[in-house]
């Protein structure tokens, strides 16, 4: 393996944050260039050549784990495992199998970034035919009609579980198609449609909602951010009701149960609703963070801790709305409220707030959670993954009560 780095004619500093150049990374590990080279066929540690040189870039994580000797072993028995090729989160991006997931919201439709996120081809997993309806459908469908969108999909994926037999093939690719027939019926009820469709979810989904093109391209933007971040609470979730064997449908059940906790930070949804409703209709909204602040320390939307330099999510949804709001007034308020709230806490916009605010500048307002419809595809392509990489055992607990 050729590598010039350690040499005059190298490359001083790699110039992605998330490598490191192979002078950088021998000084951090305290080995030689040929213990570096060895490493990378005895140890996993994932390198990439840089174009038009014989020089070789390192990830930074591996060399982390190598340095601090606490690399972890996958354990086939626990209900998630510490590794997983879905997502990465860095300081300043976010990769959806190695890919940008702000440039996938440039062009990719929602259907093309899950095929990815699971690991299958589009074309095979997300097919022509809208998915089957239970007979007693057009009931249910009435009698939970003035329920919200969580309540409906968690009494009907059950029954729309057994109207569709082939979501008991959990091999990888069935459970791929199970995953397309379950984002068309969560698109269906969540946009109060009679039944679900093989149209583009952003297109059905705008379709319903009577939005505009500039409306459909907003929804598809967020379906693609909101599609997954990681060992989220929900992730976690899901993950742990596969390693049952239980279908994705009811792991799924699972994942949207966790939104409506407490503790969960997609249960604040409403009150950032109401900051950015009262921003767009307020004549000072620096006015309005300021009031918010003075009463309490905390600013909903201004709080995500993941990203230090704020939400890449967020900042690639903004700077869409930047050119596509630039003559809309509420979105300048907006605006002036994020500059404020920057000014006084020095934190950027969450990745909810930014998605709240489109949501509303387009029409969508409050009426469905377009973040829920999103963020299950990442749910369905962790179920995938542990189903496929582990069983459930029972796990050993450290007793810390009373004893006998």
């Amino acid at each position: 393996m050729a590598d010039t780095a350690s040499t005059p004619q190298g490359l001083a500093h790699s110039p992605q944050p998330e490598y490191l150049t192979a002078t950088d990374a021998m000084q951090l590990l305290g080995v030689s260039a040929q213990t570096l080279y060895a490493y990378v066929s005895r140890k996993g540690l994932r390198t990439k050549a840089v174009p038009g040189s014989r020089q070789r870039l390192y990830w930074k994580a591996d060399i982390e784990q190598l340095r601090t000797k606490k690399t972890p072993a996958k354990n086939a028995g626990a209900p998630f495992f510490n590794d997983s090729e879905i997502t990465l989160i860095t300081d300043d991006a976010l990769f959806y199998r190695g890919q940008n997931a702000a440039e996938l919201a440039e062009q990719a439709s929602l259907e093309t970034v899950a095929s990815l996120l699971w690991g299958k081809d589009e074309q095979d997993t997300f097919l022509d035919k809208a998915p089957a309806a239970p007979a007693i459908w057009p009931a249910l469908d009435q009698l939970l009609r003035n329920e919200s969108q969580i309540n409906r999909a968690t009494a009907l994926f059950p029954l729309l579980e057994e109207a569709n037999p082939r979501a008991y093939d959990l091999s990888h690719a069935g459970m791929a198609r199970s995953g397309a027939d379950i984002i068309r019926w969560l698109a269906a009820i969540t946009v109060g449609a009679p039944l679900p469709s093989a149209e583009p979810i952003h297109l059905f989904v705008a379709r319903h909602l009577q939005l505009s093109p500039l409306g459909a391209d907003v929804v598809r933007r967020i379906l693609v951010l909101s599609a997954d971040h990681g060992f989220e609470p929900g992730a976690m979730v899901v993950r742990s009701l596969a390693s049952s064997g239980v279908t994705p449908w009811r792991a799924l059940i699972g994942g949207m149960a966790v939104t409506m906790g407490r503790q969960s930070k997609l249960n604040s949804f409403d009150s950032i609703g109401r900051l950015v409703a009262e921003i767009i209709a307020s004549d000072d909204p620096r006015g309005v963070i300021v009031r918010r602040f003075r009463a309490s320390e905390e600013l909903t939307g201004f709080d995500s801790n993941v990203y230090p330099q704020g939400d890449p999510r967020a900042r690639a949804l903004l700077g869409f709305c930047d050119q596509a709001f630039a003559a809309d007034a509420g979105y300048q308020r907006v605006r002036e409220a994020i500059a404020t709230a920057k000014e006084i806490v020095g934190r950027e916009p969450s990745f909810a707030l930014a998605c709240i605010m489109a949501a509303q500048l387009t029409g969508i307002g409050s009426r469905v959670s377009i973040f829920h419809l999103g963020r299950a595809v990442g749910w369905i392509a962790h179920v995938i993954e542990q189903y496929q990489g582990s069983e459930m055992k029972r796990q050993n607990v450290n007793y810390r009560g009373p004893l006998p």
